[in-house]
């Protein structure tokens, strides 16, 4: 009896450690999906404790939603023996062939939908970022998608591609964080002809900046000219009006003396003419104190 007791009491401690299997923490930053006998729950365990069905009757999958994932579509080197034939060429707008390599980061958005296409949602993924990545390249030429058009290609292809993994049409159940375009080269077999054409227009663009730049300090230095010269011209103006206005000022004073005492004015005159024209005579001249200064000994006209 007592053997008895003993057995129904293990089978219900393993009864009941068989149910406690049931009880779930779920961990900040990931999500578990449970499928309920073969069925998956419409809805996924979130951040806390959850009590469901014991092990065997529910299979639960944890998935995390908080990590970023990174998936490399396109080849930027020389296709391996593993490789499809063409792997990581694309057709730009000019109907030139480019080899291009990009990095799609992306998370969990809804893990149920995750979940239920697992196996091969990388993979469709993958495939995805290869036609938006080739519509993207398609619509530029191939000076454009090696050169300036590579951040354009990049941003065309992220929104083309999480368009095509949204709720409207594939439900993925991912959300689609960036698209960058890690590398771009032409083949192998034309990359030569490639460096020569990229060197010549290069040397092109050098020489329009050098253009550029001399017109620049060109058009510069004759601005400077243009205005010193007009500031010379203006100041040399303004000195001949100040004298001008000085002359006639002085015009004015004498005039006025001598409409008071025009002998006198003459006279002063008289020896201001002298005082400036004598210092220019290279000759000696003696008077007596009685004898009138004769000019025609200075050579002027009686």
């Amino acid at each position: 009896m007592r053997r008895a007791g003993l057995v129904s009491g293990m089978i219900l401690l393993a009864a009941l450690a068989y149910a406690a299997t049931g009880f779930v923490v779920v961990a900040p930053g990931e999500a578990v999906v449970v499928r309920r006998l073969g069925r998956t729950l419409p809805r996924a365990w979130t951040q806390g404790p959850h009590l469901g069905l014991p092990i065997g009757l529910d299979r639960r999958i944890r998935v995390r939603t908080d990590a970023v994932r990174r998936l490399e579509v396109g080849l930027g080197g020389v296709p391996g023996p593993e490789d499809e034939p063409g792997a990581g060429e694309f057709l730009t707008g000019d109907r030139n062939v480019l080899r291009a390599r990009g990095v799609v980061q992306y998370r969990v958005a809804d893990p149920v939908a995750f979940v239920l296409r697992a196996e091969g949602a990388e993979r469709l993924l993958g495939r995805l970022a290869e036609s938006a990545l080739a519509r993207a390249v398609a619509r530029r030429g191939v000076d454009e998608a090696l050169r300036a058009g590579r951040a354009a290609i990049a941003r065309d292809a992220e929104a083309d591609l999480a368009s095509a993994v949204g709720r409207d049409r594939l439900d993925l159940g991912v959300a689609i964080l960036g698209l960058s375009l890690t590398d771009a080269r032409p083949p192998t077999e034309v990359e030569p002809a490639f460096a020569a054409a990229q060197a010549a227009r290069s040397e092109h663009d050098r020489r329009l900046n050098e253009a550029a730049t001399y017109a620049a300090t060109a058009r510069t230095l004759a601005t400077a000219e243009a205005e010193a010269r007009v500031a010379a011209a203006t100041a040399k103006a303004d000195r001949n009006i100040v004298l001008a206005r000085a002359r006639a000022d002085r015009f004015h004073i004498l005039l006025d003396q001598a409409d008071r005492s025009r002998p006198l004015t003459v006279r002063r005159l008289y020896y201001e003419a002298l005082r400036d024209l004598l210092p220019r005579v290279r000759r000696t001249i003696l008077l007596t104190p009685d004898e009138p200064v004769d000019l025609s000994i200075l050579g002027a006209e009686p």
